[in-house]
Parts: C-alpha cells; structure tokens; sequence
C-alpha cells in the first residue's frame, strides 16, 4: 500500500512540475506550444493513478473486513463471505507489488480461524438461543461503531443489542454462564498469520543482534520476555505470563534458571502456585 501511496505522489508531483514548465514558458515567450501537451499528459496520467490508488485502497478495506471475527453488523463472521469478499477484490490488486499478497490471500488456511470459531462455539454446552444472543451480543461489543449515529441501520442494531441483552438477563445464571464461556472461545481465536508476524517481528529483531540464533537462545529470550514486568500501558506491573493466568514463585527470570527441575516443580505443586 506504501509503495502504491507513493506511486500517487510521484505522479501528483510530476503533473505539478509539468503545469510548472508550461506556465514558466507562457511567461517568458508568451506561448505554451510543446508544454501544454506534456503538460496534459501528466494530469491524466495522475487522474488515472489517484483513481487507481483508491480503488486500491478500497479493495483492501474491503479484504481487511473480510478477515475480522465479527461483520459490521456484529454477526460471526464466515468462510464463505470472507472468501467472496476476497475473491471479488484480488482482480483489484493486479499490480506486481501484490503479488505475494494475492498468494496469502488465497491460501486456505488463512481463514481457518473462522472455521475453529464456529466449531468451538457450537461445541458450547449451551442452549441454541442463548449462545446465538451472547455470540451477537459480543460480536456488538466489538464493532461499536455500527451502533452509533442516527441512521437506520445503526437504531436496528441498537435494538438487537438490547433484545440479546433481555434474552440473557431473563436467562439468570445460564445467560451470565454462557456470555463468559463465549467470551472465553472468542477471546482464544486468533488468525495464525497475524501471530506469525509478532513472532517474526520479534525474531526479526533478535537475528539482528546476534549472528546465530539457536533454539536454546530463543527459549531464554522467551523466558526473558514473557517474565519481564510491563511499565506502562494497561498491562503496567504484570507479565505475559502473570496475564496467562501463571503464579510463578518469582518473576525474575534468572532466579528461576538459577532453580533445579525439582527445586522448580516442587514449588510449582506448592499450594497457591500454579504453571
């Protein structure tokens, strides 16, 4: 998208230059004969790349919407929509730059993610209605722009909203139950492609530093990583591995490599610690 933004730019400034040239010449020779053509040219050429650029643009909105958990509207999303979604706007993405995009984009697996959804959903030991409105309810909570405005559409999904929302309060007990264990699914559903790249921005950065990397050095780094205390943001004072739910004894990672398996197990089986 960088390089398509500034193939734009370069035509935009070339029209420019070239509406320059021309009114430089009418100035001093009082003609624009050999400019004014140019000059033409380069306007159409940038009309037809600013058009290009756009349609661009909007294709890969339209394919970055396809690969989101939740429609506009708040629905699960599904393969079959992704993939029309996709299909229609690859012919867009002609230029050579995509290319290696249009191969991901038409891997199968990329929307996998979507396919464990359903099945762990429907896996769910709960009633059909209740986990229809928790599943939409949670799929609005997630796309909170649809529910604001004045528009039709937007007053509709506010009544969905509060219909999901009676169907689970008069539930009690079950509808809190299934709400978290929807939660719970949806929170674990990730697409593997997006967890590939933190990974390899992070390893990325690592092979940079180091001119071998193995797998015992990724593993101490990942130890390093994931017991380090976060300063700022919502996550500030804890650690990835505090967030996942583990007690470890200490959260400094050299304590820990400095402890034996045994001394480790047994203070992991402690009462109160837990991996």
């Amino acid at each position: 998208m960088r390089q398509v933004q500034q193939r734009v730019c370069r035509a935009i400034d070339a029209a420019a230059a070239a509406r320059q040239r021309e009114q430089q010449k009418a100035r001093r020779t009082g003609s624009r004969q050999g400019t004014a053509a140019a000059a033409a040219r380069a306007d159409r050429h940038a009309a037809a790349a600013v058009d290009a650029g756009v349609a661009v643009e909007k294709a890969w909105a339209t394919i970055t919407d396809a690969l989101q958990l939740f429609t506009p509207t708040g629905a699960l999303n599904t393969r079959p929509r992704a993939e029309g979604i996709i299909a229609a706007a690859l012919p867009l993405l002609d230029d050579p730059v995509w290319s290696k995009t249009r191969r991901a984009l038409r891997r199968p697996q990329l929307l996998t993610f979507l396919d464990q959804a359903h099945e762990q959903l429907a896996a769910l030991p709960l009633a059909p209605a209740l986990r229809d409105a928790a599943v939409q309810a949670e799929g609005l909570r997630h796309c909170p722009a649809g529910l604001q405005g004045d528009r039709p559409s937007a007053a509709a999904l506010r009544g969905v909203l509060l219909a999901t929302h009676l169907v689970l309060a008069m539930s009690g007990a079950a509808g809190a139950a299934a709400v978290a264990q929807v939660q719970q699914v949806l929170g674990q559903v990730w697409r593997a492609s997006s967890l590939v790249e933190c990974l390899n921005s992070v390893a990325r950065m690592q092979q940079s530093r180091h001119r071998r990397m193995t797998t015992g050095l990724l593993d101490l780094k990942r130890l390093y990583w994931n017991c380090r205390t976060f300063r700022t943001g919502r996550r500030r004072k804890q650690t990835p591995y505090g967030l996942l739910g583990m007690n470890l004894p200490t959260t400094d990672w050299w304590e820990l490599l400095r402890l034996s398996p045994e001394q480790l197990r047994q203070q992991l089986s402690a009462p109160g610690v837990a991996a």
